[in-house]
């Protein structure tokens, strides 16, 4: 019954995740979905969306209006049957032109299904434009074929932004924050992010709720510091485009992984910490020690509702625990790293995509894990719920919290 799943070592990208059970289910979301949410949440930023009938349809259902709360453009593009045969190039070069005559100040193209099975090259396309224009003009492809659900329409259209900024000179206090908004109030305010502004640093959030501007100047800054696995792409990036330097705190749980990037954060912003995480680091290592000791030979599933599963696996791999089967919505491109730890320790685990838990939770019991991660409906397994809750935290309060929450499970 798992015979057609893949070992997660064998997986490279999200094309090689298989469904756990041909059960009946509707369809995850379109990624041209969320990259549309994206730009309508990035002030300055328009669009031309290009796609069927279907997709356009699609996209006015949550995005209605072709105007932006702030003078942006969201249009479509609906390809003809000729176009989808002879391709579309010339019609979207003459949208652009449009776009940029009616005052558009950038414009991301969004590409569906149908712009990338007929190979419509938009780079070739915008080189050969953007000389016309004053819009800079840079683009996403987002064929569902490709893209089976929505983190790639997150990730690649704010890798995507990196094509509108300009080079700069370093400000040496200044700190981009990528992955979290300037107004966010549903997720904790991480205490590094305050920490950082008593030491009188520059802090620019870059996410959906910050400005065309805010991105364009963000390769000015002496560092980027990431909080989501939608963001890490960007910041590499940067990095090679302008050789902005990274360090990443979305996917770090182990108490000396944090320390090191807490002080890395310090040497590249040239100051030095006073103690402000002891008291914090001190408390999870000895969470973590108890970890070690009591979860060891545990064996775990992971299902829906887990924002970063391949780094936490790494993690509790790490603690003696042992991946039976992983959830994976999507692979990103720098779960490589964490595979390699799960490797290291000896083990290779199935991964799939839960998309009808009713269903698959039969298959899940065929394996007796110990304990399950994530979302189920109704089970008798021994299950840590509610693991989106960590999404947009990061540090030794994160660790902390998630292993009280495993032990109020399993009693230890």
């Amino acid at each position: 019954m798992f015979d057609h799943l893949k070992k997660l070592s064998a997986v490279k990208s999200g094309n090689g995740i298989k469904f756990l059970s041909p059960a009946v289910f509707p369809g995850n979301h379109c990624p041209m979905r969320i990259a549309s949410v994206i730009v309508e949440d990035i002030k300055g930023l328009s669009s031309l969306l290009v796609g069927t009938p279907e997709c356009a349809t699609h996209s006015r259902l949550f995005s209605p209006l072709p105007e932006g709360r702030h003078g942006e453009l969201h249009w479509l593009y609906v390809i003809d049957s000729n176009e989808v045969v002879f391709g579309c190039r010339e019609g979207i070069m003459d949208a652009l032109r449009k776009m940029d005559r009616a005052g558009a100040e950038a414009i991301l193209i969004i590409g569906t299904c149908i712009p990338e099975l007929i190979g419509e090259d938009m780079e070739g396309l915008i080189h050969e434009i953007q000389p016309e224009l004053k819009a800079r003009v840079a683009f996403v492809m987002l064929g569902q074929f490709k893209n089976v659900s929505y983190p790639p329409g997150s990730w690649k259209t704010m890798e995507a932004m990196a094509s509108l900024m300009d080079s700069a000179g370093r400000d040496g206090m200044r700190v981009n924050i990528l992955g979290r908004s300037p107004v966010e109030e549903h997720i904790p305010r991480p205490a590094l992010l305050d920490h950082l502004e008593s030491a009188e640093l520059k802090l620019r959030y870059l996410a959906p709720g910050a400005s065309l501007d805010d991105f364009r100047q963000a390769p000015d800054a002496s560092l980027n510091i990431v909080l989501s696995p939608f963001a890490q792409p960007l910041a590499v990036r940067m990095e090679k485009d302008f050789g902005t330097p990274f360090i990443a705190l979305h996917d770090k749980y182990d108490p000396a992984e944090i320390e090191k990037a807490y002080a890395d954060i310090a040497d590249a912003a040239g100051f030095s910490w006073n103690g402000e995480f002891d008291a914090e680091k001190l408390g999870a290592e000895n969470l973590q020690a108890k970890a070690a000791e009591r979860l060891k030979g545990m064996s775990f599933v992971f299902s829906q509702r887990i924002d970063m599963p391949v780094p936490l696996a790494g993690y509790f791999t790490g603690l003696g625990m042992e991946p039976l089967l992983l959830h994976l919505e999507e692979y990103y491109p720098a779960d490589s790293v964490h595979v390699k730890k799960i490797k290291d320790a000896g083990h290779d685990p199935l991964v799939c995509r839960i998309t009808h838990i009713a269903e698959d939770e039969k298959l899940i019991r065929e394996l007796k894990p110990d304990v399950c991660f994530g979302y189920f409906q109704k089970t008798d397994i021994q299950c840590v719920s509610d693991m989106y809750d960590f999404y947009g935290q990061t540090g030794y309060g994160r660790t902390v919290n998630i292993l009280k929450r495993i032990f109020e499970v399993t009693g230890e």
